[in-house]
């Protein structure tokens, strides 16, 4: 199957959960993110702002940020060229809908910019980024959603740690097809597993 092919059925299942159940599975997927030795030490969270039918973000944001974590979220800074950078907030109310609808922090002469005067690799090394996806395989391989914005992101901040979180629905049982640009991640966490 191709990517888009992939894309379309895996988005079908997920979209056929119900409210109830994303927000049962997300609390479990939540429970095992907490117990990950990198997400516990990591002084600097990368994370969405979940939309739609992914797993819940806004709990994990609250943590963070209750635990004193510098939470940054994505704001779409160039669609043609697939750019984005991670913007600090304080809270949920920085965020607002932008890109497709998707709830972002506002970017102004204000903002703290993650990686923006960064002197050496530590911000890097202390920083965890929760990667959204549609689809994933056993290899710890994904596919988006086609923009292209996570590969960037990564391929410039390669000593950050990485988690996605899916349903196990979003799991796929043969190899998911990969391109050059493509990551893989450290871990995918599922309601019922943690993959490494």
């Amino acid at each position: 199957m191709t990517k888009a092919e992939i894309r379309k059925e895996i988005l079908a299942k997920r979209d056929s959960l119900t409210e109830d159940e994303i927000s049962s599975k997300s609390r479990a997927i939540f429970e095992k993110l907490l117990c990950q030795d990198e997400y516990k030490e990591a002084e600097n969270i990368l994370i969405y702002a979940s939309f739609g039918s992914e797993v819940r973000t806004d709990e994990i944001i609250l943590d963070s940020l209750a635990r004193g974590k510098n939470v940054y979220c994505p704001k779409v800074t160039d669609r043609k060229n697939g750019e984005m950078k991670f913007v600090k907030i304080m809270s949920l109310e920085d965020l607002s809908k932008g890109y497709f609808g998707i709830r972002e922090p506002e970017l102004n002469e204000d903002s703290v910019v993650f990686g923006d005067n960064v002197s050496d690799d530590a911000c890097l090394c202390k920083a965890l980024v929760v990667v959204p996806g549609v689809a994933f395989d056993r290899h710890l391989d994904r596919i988006g959603y086609s923009g292209g914005f996570y590969d960037r992101f990564l391929d410039k901040n390669e000593s950050v740690n990485t988690i996605a979180l899916a349903f196990d629905v979003q799991i796929v049982d043969y190899d998911i097809p990969r391109e050059m640009h493509d990551k893989s991640l450290q871990i995918i966490i599922t309601e019922e597993h943690v993959l490494v």
